[in-house]
């Protein structure tokens, strides 16, 4: 296989791959799952410069005179497109407004850029493309995609520090797995980003295949998060009536006491069985004010609710475990039995609370019973 059918072979498998992964993502959360959106911001930026890279190496000259005003412009959205896809993920109250379009400004200057210039012109950068150097088109579209890295990820990475706590306090472990994801898309997005940005100044007809090759795995990355995790409902979070009764402080045995109301309800209504459990409607039940439960079990145990309620859960799963031969159950379905939303959520929060696994727990227990 000589270089020009690598190219072609690389990208044409890319472009089918990314393409199948995208609308699968898309169907399967009906257009709605941040999967599918993620999937869209992978897609949509990327293969316009794929079709144009292929087409150019290949020498398809009037088909990249086609696609190369899309190319060399809708590549300055993926950033902004990524950065939007965060706040929507972690923010429910984000909304798109007039201001917003500001984000686009690259992508609208570069595609009059690129028209401005006249078609013998680009006929002339294509073919000179080819011979592997780039032109100042190319490296100015290179640094504007750079620069607009250095200004994004920051801020991502600065955003997703300043939610991280608060999602892993106020949201369910299954809620949180779910959000925890696009942590570990946009880490990988980054370090996929620098080495082909490194490649790219290194030797810059590594545009026509690493880049394809390196979105493919990021692409499988959103598959393999969508199976392992699929979408669901998240818990609604009721807005706090911060009363002065609330601000004040609570002393230790204030505290306690709320522990020890709010331990005997748990044990008596079962409560932590319930997979869609939230702070606001156990503190309900409870009789006892949300903010003042938190505040008593942070403050007491600290722990947060769901801590606090996922012990008991592993208590339950406790109990099963031991009952596994006298009741036909197994290790991996019992989950739903004591409270949770899926096994990988069970398997997670177990070992968090016992610091081993069930299958561990379990043959231990059985040796000293």
């Amino acid at each position: 296989m000589d270089y020009s059918q690598f190219i072609l072979a690389v990208n044409a498998a890319s472009i089918a791959i990314l393409t199948l992964f995208t609308i699968l993502l898309l169907a399967s959360s009906r257009f709605k799952g941040m999967n599918g959106y993620a999937a869209l911001v992978t897609f949509v930026p990327t293969v316009p410069v794929y079709l144009y890279n292929m087409s150019r190496m290949l020498s398809w000259h009037g088909f990249a005179h086609v696609v190369m005003p899309v190319a060399f412009s809708v590549n300055t959205t993926l950033m902004p497109l990524l950065w939007i896809l965060v706040r929507i993920n972690y923010d429910s109250g984000y909304r798109w407004d007039i201001r917003k379009c500001i984000h686009f400004l690259p992508f609208l200057a570069c595609l009059i850029l690129i028209l401005s210039i006249g078609s013998q012109q680009r006929m002339e950068v294509i073919e000179y493309e080819m011979t592997g150097q780039d032109t100042w088109l190319g490296t100015f579209n290179a640094c504007l995609v750079m620069l607009q890295m250095l200004i994004y990820y920051p801020a991502i990475f600065i955003y997703l520090s300043r939610v991280r706590k608060r999602i892993a306090a106020t949201a369910s472990d299954a809620e949180w797995l779910q959000k925890r994801w696009m942590y570990r898309f946009q880490y990988l997005f980054f370090i996929l980003f620098v080495i082909v940005e490194v490649c790219y100044f290194i030797w810059p007809r590594t545009d026509a295949w690493l880049i394809q090759i390196i979105n493919v795995v990021s692409m499988t990355y959103l598959v393999w998060c969508s199976l392992t995790h699929p979408s669901m409902p998240m818990s609604p979070v009721e807005p706090l009536d911060k009363t002065p009764a609330m601000e004040a402080s609570m002393s230790m045995e204030e505290m306690k006491e709320v522990c020890d109301r709010a331990s005997a309800y748990l044990k008596e209504s079962k409560a932590y069985l319930r997979p869609d459990i939230s702070l606001y409607v156990f503190a309900k039940g409870a009789g006892i004010a949300p903010r003042t439960l938190s505040r008593a079990i942070n403050g007491y145990l600290n722990i947060n609710f769901f801590e606090f309620i996922n012990r008991m859960r592993v208590e339950e799963a406790k109990t099963l475990l031991l009952e596994l031969d006298s009741k036909g159950y197994n290790i991996d379905s019992i989950y739903d039995k004591c409270g949770f939303r899926s096994r990988s959520t069970f398997f997670l929060v177990f070992k968090k609370v016992e610091g081993v696994t069930p299958a561990v727990w379990l043959e231990s227990a059985s040796k000293n019973a």
